[in-house]
């Protein structure tokens, strides 16, 4: 197997980074939904306490004045309670895009480190810089605040709503209140709540996506020495939208064409790659000289020679020469893509495993299930037990029993 270039192992190393951050987002959101979720039960008791006096089998008129009265004193006992809870959510959502927008640009510089074979003296943005990207920067139209904002009105109304119309068509008490949380049986997820879940996985997915690209393009452009292109990567599977997959593989100046997230949920990202013309001009660290020295020299049979400074009368220039072609060699040309599903399966169980879950990762390699399988068609993620409900043939062909599942 030929040896991965500078270019090469980045662009593995920010492949991986990015499933890391699909799953960081997952963490997030699951904050997020606990915050919500443990509104429900004093919401769903407000609501029976407040329709107590309104509903009595029959269809009630939302128009008459003393329903009206009672519709909005709920309204705004509603409110009290999920308007704190949104609070809460937008607090979470700020801190940690701050805290992933500060990590992101130190965390793709010591990746360039790892892959690269000389050091470069490279600027990191500065933290307040990097933290203030999530209270200026928009995505998707608004900025984090504007779209907890619009989350928590169109939550609200759309409880009222639901109330409004059990009302009309004369509804119970327990029916309106499942109406508004769901049931016990679906785990909610037939309650207009679950709309509001959705809805904040979708900006938490998107907001991860979109803050951890922009604090990468600070740091690219901090550099712009250093870097000449980014490579568009797309998750390329049957989820994959048309815009991102018509892009996949594609180059873009730093800082130019469509930077993604280009839609709700995409998991798509830009990838730098380091110019080797710059750093040919740059002196090599000492690391770096010992092994360009000990190629030349093993190469042309001057035995063991300590520093450049050592080498036989009349070789420095040819080594030099070598030193520059050798390490534009080893930084590489611009990288072709790698779609997720190709990283992944040439990784090992025991990584594979750390991404999907052990019982996922036996359905990766030996159940025949590749990754967009693992996703529903707004790329969230299965459960086991929604996986087997399609998908019981793959659990036996990977030595799982279905019934440990169920």
């Amino acid at each position: 197997m030929a040896v991965k270039t500078g270019n090469e192992q980045l662009r593995d190393s920010m492949v991986a980074h990015q499933i890391g951050l699909l799953r960081l987002s997952g963490s997030i959101n699951n904050r997020i939904i606990q915050l919500l979720d443990a509104t429900e039960a004093d919401l769903k008791d407000r609501i029976e306490r407040a329709l107590n006096s309104l509903v009595d089998g029959n269809p009630v008129d939302v128009t008459l004045p003393n329903v009206l009265k009672k519709l909005k004193a709920l309204q705004d006992s509603i409110g009290e309670i999920r308007g704190a809870a949104m609070n809460d959510a937008l607090d979470e959502w700020n801190s940690q895009m701050r805290d992933l927008s500060v990590a992101e640009p130190a965390f793709t510089l010591s990746k360039i480190h790892a892959a690269m074979p000389i050091i470069l003296d490279m600027a990191l943005p500065s933290p307040a810089t990097l933290r203030a990207l999530v209270s200026k920067q928009p995505f998707r139209g608004q900025t984090m605040k504007q779209w907890a904002d619009q989350l928590a009105e169109a939550d609200q109304q759309r409880i009222m709503n639901e109330i409004r119309i059990g009302l009309i068509e004369g509804q119970s008490i327990a029916d309106i209140a499942r109406r508004i949380v769901g049931s016990a049986q679906y785990d909610g997820v037939d309650g207009a709540t679950q709309i509001t879940r959705n809805n904040a996985e979708a900006i938490t997915r998107t907001a991860v996506n979109f803050f951890s690209n922009a604090a990468r393009q600070e740091f690219f452009e901090a550099n712009a020495d250093v870097f000449t292109e980014e490579l568009y990567v797309a998750t390329l599977d049957s989820r994959t939208t048309p815009i991102c997959r018509s892009l996949d593989g594609k180059h873009f100046p730093v800082g130019k064409g469509p930077i993604p997230p280009l839609h709700w949920n995409c998991r798509s990202l830009r990838i730098a790659i380091v110019t080797d013309q710059p750093i040919g001009e740059r002196p090599f660290n000492s690391s770096t000289e010992d092994q360009l020295l000990d190629e030349f020299t093993a190469d042309n049979n001057l035995g063991s020679v300590s520093s450049r400074d050592n080498l036989p009368h009349g070789t420095k220039g040819k080594f030099d020469e070598f030193a520059r072609k050798r390490t534009r060699q080893l930084i590489g040309q611009t990288p072709a893509s790698t779609t997720y599903q190709e990283f992944l399966r040439n990784q090992s169980a025991t990584f594979q495993d750390d991404v999907l879950g052990v019982a996922k990762g036996k359905l990766f390699r030996k159940g025949g299930l590749t990754l967009d399988r693992f996703v529903d068609r707004n790329g969230k993620e299965l459960t086991l037990k929604q996986l087997l409900q399609n998908e019981r043939d793959a659990f036996r062909k990977a030595g799982l029993d279905p019934n440990d599942y169920l």
